[in-house]
Protein backbone atom coordinates (compact mmCIF):
# COMPACT_ATOMS: atom_id res chain seq x y z
CA UNK A 1 0.00 0.00 0.00
CA UNK A 2 1.11 3.43 -0.94
CA UNK A 3 0.89 6.35 -0.07
CA UNK A 4 0.23 9.32 -2.88
CA UNK A 5 -1.45 12.60 -3.57
CA UNK A 6 -4.12 13.47 -6.18
CA UNK A 7 -4.33 17.05 -6.67
CA UNK A 8 -6.98 19.15 -7.92
CA UNK A 9 -6.02 23.05 -8.52
CA UNK A 10 -3.78 24.24 -5.50
CA UNK A 11 -5.52 21.26 -3.13
CA UNK A 12 -3.81 17.91 -2.49
CA UNK A 13 -5.24 14.67 -1.33
CA UNK A 14 -3.82 12.28 0.46
CA UNK A 15 -4.43 8.86 -0.90
CA UNK A 16 -3.88 5.30 -0.68
CA UNK A 17 -2.40 3.16 -4.07
CA UNK A 18 -2.55 -0.33 -4.64
CA UNK A 19 -2.97 -3.16 -7.25
CA UNK A 20 -2.08 -2.98 -11.05
CA UNK A 21 -4.86 -3.03 -13.10
CA UNK A 22 -8.15 -1.28 -14.30
CA UNK A 23 -8.42 2.05 -12.09
CA UNK A 24 -10.80 1.84 -9.26
CA UNK A 25 -11.51 5.09 -7.09
CA UNK A 26 -13.25 4.50 -3.63
CA UNK A 27 -14.33 7.79 -1.78
CA UNK A 28 -15.07 7.48 1.63
CA UNK A 29 -17.84 9.40 3.88
CA UNK A 30 -18.61 10.84 7.69
CA UNK A 31 -17.21 10.05 9.85
CA UNK A 32 -14.57 8.16 8.11
CA UNK A 33 -10.93 8.31 6.54
CA UNK A 34 -9.64 7.30 3.58
CA UNK A 35 -7.40 5.23 5.33
CA UNK A 36 -9.97 2.60 6.11
CA UNK A 37 -10.49 1.47 2.50
CA UNK A 38 -6.86 -0.70 2.91
CA UNK A 39 -8.47 -4.00 3.24
CA UNK A 40 -11.38 -3.76 0.51
CA UNK A 41 -8.24 -1.89 -1.34
CA UNK A 42 -5.80 -5.40 -1.02
CA UNK A 43 -8.75 -7.50 -1.96
CA UNK A 44 -9.71 -5.84 -5.11
CA UNK A 45 -6.15 -5.03 -6.22
CA UNK A 46 -5.49 -8.63 -5.96
CA UNK A 47 -8.22 -9.44 -8.13
CA UNK A 48 -6.02 -7.01 -10.68
CA UNK A 49 -7.64 -3.70 -10.33
CA UNK A 50 -5.88 -0.19 -9.36
CA UNK A 51 -7.16 0.89 -6.37
CA UNK A 52 -6.87 4.49 -5.10
CA UNK A 53 -8.69 5.73 -2.24
CA UNK A 54 -8.84 9.69 -1.43
CA UNK A 55 -9.73 11.78 1.34
CA UNK A 56 -12.17 13.50 0.45
CA UNK A 57 -12.05 17.66 0.63
CA UNK A 58 -11.61 19.10 3.78
CA UNK A 59 -10.47 15.69 5.44
CA UNK A 60 -6.92 16.61 5.31
CA UNK A 61 -5.64 20.42 5.92
CA UNK A 62 -3.76 20.04 1.91
CA UNK A 63 -7.22 19.66 0.64
CA UNK A 64 -9.22 22.29 2.66
CA UNK A 65 -10.62 25.15 -0.05
CA UNK A 66 -9.70 28.73 0.78
CA UNK A 67 -13.26 29.54 -0.04
CA UNK A 68 -14.88 26.78 2.08
CA UNK A 69 -16.61 25.33 -0.62
CA UNK A 70 -17.50 21.89 0.64
CA UNK A 71 -20.50 21.64 -2.00
CA UNK A 72 -21.66 18.25 -3.58
CA UNK A 73 -20.63 20.13 -6.76
CA UNK A 74 -17.54 20.44 -6.10
CA UNK A 75 -16.79 16.97 -5.05
CA UNK A 76 -18.09 15.88 -8.47
CA UNK A 77 -15.58 18.39 -9.48
CA UNK A 78 -12.69 16.78 -7.81
CA UNK A 79 -14.17 13.31 -8.65
CA UNK A 80 -14.11 14.46 -12.08
CA UNK A 81 -10.40 15.76 -11.77
CA UNK A 82 -8.99 12.62 -10.57
CA UNK A 83 -10.82 10.51 -13.29
CA UNK A 84 -8.72 12.68 -15.81
CA UNK A 85 -5.70 12.17 -14.03
CA UNK A 86 -5.98 8.44 -14.48
CA UNK A 87 -7.18 8.44 -18.01
CA UNK A 88 -10.54 9.27 -17.94
CA UNK A 89 -12.38 5.74 -17.38
CA UNK A 90 -12.52 4.64 -14.08
CA UNK A 91 -14.46 2.53 -11.88
CA UNK A 92 -16.45 4.17 -9.08
CA UNK A 93 -17.11 2.91 -5.41
CA UNK A 94 -18.87 5.01 -2.71
CA UNK A 95 -19.57 4.72 0.73
CA UNK A 96 -21.98 7.22 2.14
CA UNK A 97 -20.99 10.55 1.05
CA UNK A 98 -18.72 9.17 -1.29
CA UNK A 99 -21.92 7.21 -2.24
CA UNK A 100 -23.95 10.67 -3.26
CA UNK A 101 -21.26 12.07 -4.73
CA UNK A 102 -21.22 8.89 -7.15
CA UNK A 103 -24.90 8.99 -8.14
CA UNK A 104 -24.28 12.37 -9.14
CA UNK A 105 -21.75 12.29 -10.73
CA UNK A 106 -22.58 8.67 -12.70
CA UNK A 107 -25.66 11.17 -13.70
CA UNK A 108 -23.89 13.85 -15.07
CA UNK A 109 -20.94 12.49 -16.48
CA UNK A 110 -22.18 8.94 -17.39
CA UNK A 111 -19.02 8.16 -19.73
CA UNK A 112 -16.51 8.64 -17.09
CA UNK A 113 -17.27 5.70 -15.31
CA UNK A 114 -17.36 1.98 -16.28
CA UNK A 115 -18.99 0.68 -13.26
CA UNK A 116 -20.44 2.28 -10.36
CA UNK A 117 -21.59 0.53 -6.40
CA UNK A 118 -23.06 2.67 -3.55
CA UNK A 119 -22.45 1.79 -0.27
CA UNK A 120 -25.06 2.46 2.44
CA UNK A 121 -27.16 5.16 0.06
CA UNK A 122 -29.72 4.27 -2.01
CA UNK A 123 -30.88 5.78 -5.05
CA UNK A 124 -31.09 9.30 -4.29
CA UNK A 125 -33.68 10.26 -7.19
CA UNK A 126 -36.68 9.02 -5.65
CA UNK A 127 -35.59 9.06 -2.15
CA UNK A 128 -37.74 12.33 -1.46
CA UNK A 129 -40.85 10.66 -1.67
CA UNK A 130 -39.48 7.67 -0.12
CA UNK A 131 -39.45 9.41 3.21
CA UNK A 132 -43.06 9.58 3.47
CA UNK A 133 -43.33 6.40 3.42
CA UNK A 134 -40.20 5.16 5.59
CA UNK A 135 -41.11 7.71 8.48
CA UNK A 136 -38.66 6.41 10.83
CA UNK A 137 -35.44 7.87 8.31
CA UNK A 138 -36.65 11.14 9.28
CA UNK A 139 -35.43 10.61 12.93
CA UNK A 140 -32.75 8.45 11.81
CA UNK A 141 -31.40 11.48 9.69
CA UNK A 142 -32.15 14.25 12.12
CA UNK A 143 -28.42 14.39 12.93
CA UNK A 144 -28.30 15.77 9.04
CA UNK A 145 -30.42 19.25 10.50
CA UNK A 146 -28.27 19.36 13.43
CA UNK A 147 -25.07 19.89 11.90
CA UNK A 148 -26.24 22.40 10.16
CA UNK A 149 -26.33 24.54 13.20
CA UNK A 150 -23.19 26.85 13.81
CA UNK A 151 -20.74 25.71 16.49
CA UNK A 152 -23.14 23.43 18.59
CA UNK A 153 -21.86 19.87 16.17
CA UNK A 154 -18.44 20.61 17.10
CA UNK A 155 -18.78 20.58 20.21
CA UNK A 156 -21.09 17.59 20.83
CA UNK A 157 -18.42 15.50 19.03
CA UNK A 158 -15.71 16.50 20.69
CA UNK A 159 -16.30 15.93 23.74
CA UNK A 160 -14.82 13.87 25.62
CA UNK A 161 -12.38 12.80 23.44
CA UNK A 162 -14.37 13.04 20.49
CA UNK A 163 -17.70 10.56 22.17
CA UNK A 164 -19.63 12.18 19.27
CA UNK A 165 -18.42 10.16 16.89
CA UNK A 166 -18.04 6.82 19.19
CA UNK A 167 -21.81 7.12 19.42
CA UNK A 168 -22.28 7.77 15.58
CA UNK A 169 -20.72 4.62 14.88
CA UNK A 170 -22.56 2.28 17.69
CA UNK A 171 -25.75 3.48 16.07
CA UNK A 172 -25.16 3.16 12.88
CA UNK A 173 -23.62 -0.08 13.48
CA UNK A 174 -24.66 -1.84 16.08
CA UNK A 175 -23.80 -5.05 17.53
CA UNK A 176 -20.31 -4.76 15.82
CA UNK A 177 -16.78 -3.24 17.52
CA UNK A 178 -15.06 -1.16 15.21
CA UNK A 179 -11.73 -0.80 16.94
CA UNK A 180 -8.78 0.34 14.85
CA UNK A 181 -11.37 1.32 12.37
CA UNK A 182 -13.09 3.99 14.50
CA UNK A 183 -9.60 5.56 15.57
CA UNK A 184 -8.39 5.58 12.25
CA UNK A 185 -11.15 7.80 11.96
CA UNK A 186 -10.85 10.10 15.04
CA UNK A 187 -7.97 10.64 13.82
CA UNK A 188 -8.40 12.42 10.83
CA UNK A 189 -10.76 14.59 12.32
CA UNK A 190 -8.25 15.70 15.27
CA UNK A 191 -6.36 17.08 12.19
CA UNK A 192 -6.45 21.00 12.09
CA UNK A 193 -9.67 21.91 10.05
CA UNK A 194 -10.87 18.45 9.26
CA UNK A 195 -14.07 18.57 11.52
CA UNK A 196 -15.60 21.56 10.05
CA UNK A 197 -14.84 20.92 7.07
CA UNK A 198 -16.81 17.68 7.31
CA UNK A 199 -19.21 19.60 8.60
CA UNK A 200 -19.26 22.12 5.87
CA UNK A 201 -20.61 19.14 4.02
CA UNK A 202 -23.81 18.90 5.63
CA UNK A 203 -24.32 22.68 6.03
CA UNK A 204 -24.22 23.18 1.98
CA UNK A 205 -27.08 21.24 1.67
CA UNK A 206 -29.12 24.10 2.67
CA UNK A 207 -27.11 26.46 0.24
CA UNK A 208 -30.06 26.81 -2.28
CA UNK A 209 -29.85 29.65 -3.47
CA UNK A 210 -26.03 29.15 -5.22
CA UNK A 211 -25.92 28.00 -9.00
CA UNK A 212 -23.74 24.92 -8.60
CA UNK A 213 -26.52 23.94 -5.61
CA UNK A 214 -29.53 23.93 -8.41
CA UNK A 215 -27.40 22.44 -10.59
CA UNK A 216 -26.62 19.10 -8.44
CA UNK A 217 -30.81 19.37 -7.97
CA UNK A 218 -31.24 18.84 -11.54
CA UNK A 219 -28.51 15.95 -11.92
CA UNK A 220 -30.76 13.93 -8.80
CA UNK A 221 -33.19 13.86 -11.39
CA UNK A 222 -31.10 12.10 -14.50
CA UNK A 223 -31.02 8.68 -15.39
CA UNK A 224 -27.58 6.80 -14.39
CA UNK A 225 -26.44 4.71 -17.95
CA UNK A 226 -23.67 3.61 -15.32
CA UNK A 227 -23.97 0.25 -14.41
CA UNK A 228 -25.01 0.21 -10.58
CA UNK A 229 -24.65 -1.95 -7.79
CA UNK A 230 -26.27 -0.42 -4.52
CA UNK A 231 -25.08 -2.17 -1.49
CA UNK A 232 -27.04 -2.03 2.07
CA UNK A 233 -26.86 -3.45 5.43
CA UNK A 234 -29.07 -5.14 6.64
CA UNK A 235 -28.77 -3.41 10.57
CA UNK A 236 -28.16 -0.28 8.92
CA UNK A 237 -28.65 2.21 11.63
CA UNK A 238 -28.23 5.44 9.67
CA UNK A 239 -30.59 5.06 6.38
CA UNK A 240 -32.97 2.29 6.83
CA UNK A 241 -32.78 -0.56 4.50
CA UNK A 242 -36.47 0.10 4.16
CA UNK A 243 -36.06 2.86 1.78
CA UNK A 244 -35.15 0.44 -0.82
CA UNK A 245 -38.28 -0.76 -1.42
CA UNK A 246 -39.44 3.18 -2.19
CA UNK A 247 -36.13 4.16 -4.08
CA UNK A 248 -35.21 1.08 -6.09
CA UNK A 249 -36.74 1.58 -9.81
CA UNK A 250 -34.73 -0.42 -12.38
CA UNK A 251 -36.14 2.18 -15.03
CA UNK A 252 -33.56 5.03 -13.43
CA UNK A 253 -30.63 2.80 -14.29
CA UNK A 254 -31.10 2.02 -17.94
CA UNK A 255 -27.35 0.64 -17.87
CA UNK A 256 -28.52 -1.67 -15.17
CA UNK A 257 -29.21 -1.92 -11.31
CA UNK A 258 -28.28 -4.38 -8.96
CA UNK A 259 -29.33 -4.11 -4.96
CA UNK A 260 -27.88 -6.82 -2.45
CA UNK A 261 -28.60 -6.21 1.47
CA UNK A 262 -25.69 -7.72 3.22
CA UNK A 263 -27.06 -9.79 6.48
CA UNK A 264 -24.78 -9.05 9.89
CA UNK A 265 -24.07 -5.86 8.76
CA UNK A 266 -25.06 -1.67 9.92
CA UNK A 267 -23.72 1.27 7.89
CA UNK A 268 -20.30 0.47 7.68
CA UNK A 269 -20.91 -2.48 5.86
CA UNK A 270 -17.64 -2.81 4.10
CA UNK A 271 -15.56 -3.02 7.31
CA UNK A 272 -17.90 -5.51 9.08
CA UNK A 273 -18.30 -7.95 6.76
CA UNK A 274 -15.25 -6.75 4.57
CA UNK A 275 -15.27 -10.59 2.33
CA UNK A 276 -18.74 -10.55 1.75
CA UNK A 277 -18.66 -7.26 0.75
CA UNK A 278 -15.40 -7.45 -1.34
CA UNK A 279 -16.64 -10.37 -3.41
CA UNK A 280 -19.76 -8.39 -4.81
CA UNK A 281 -17.61 -5.41 -5.41
CA UNK A 282 -15.15 -7.31 -7.07
CA UNK A 283 -18.24 -9.14 -9.28
CA UNK A 284 -19.30 -6.05 -10.72
CA UNK A 285 -16.19 -4.59 -11.66
CA UNK A 286 -15.76 -7.75 -13.50
CA UNK A 287 -19.32 -7.63 -15.49
CA UNK A 288 -18.49 -3.81 -16.35
CA UNK A 289 -14.59 -3.62 -17.79
CA UNK A 290 -14.16 -0.93 -19.27
CA UNK A 291 -13.30 -1.16 -22.36
CA UNK A 292 -9.91 0.04 -24.00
Amino acid sequence: MKQVEMVNGHLRFPTLLSGDGEPVILLHGFPDTHENWAVQMKLIADAGYTCLAPALRGYAPSCQPGNGDYSLHAAVDDLLVFANQLGGRVHLIGHDWGAAVGYLACARYPDTFCTFTALAIPPLKRLPQALLKVPEQIKLSGYMQFFQLPMAPEAWLKKDDFSGIDKLWQRWSPDWEPGLYLENAKHTLREPGVLPAALGWYRHLIRLWRKEQRETQEWLGMNITVPTQVLIGEQDGCMSPRLLDHTVNHGDFPGGLRVERVSGAGHFLHLERPETVADLLIAHLKRGECLA
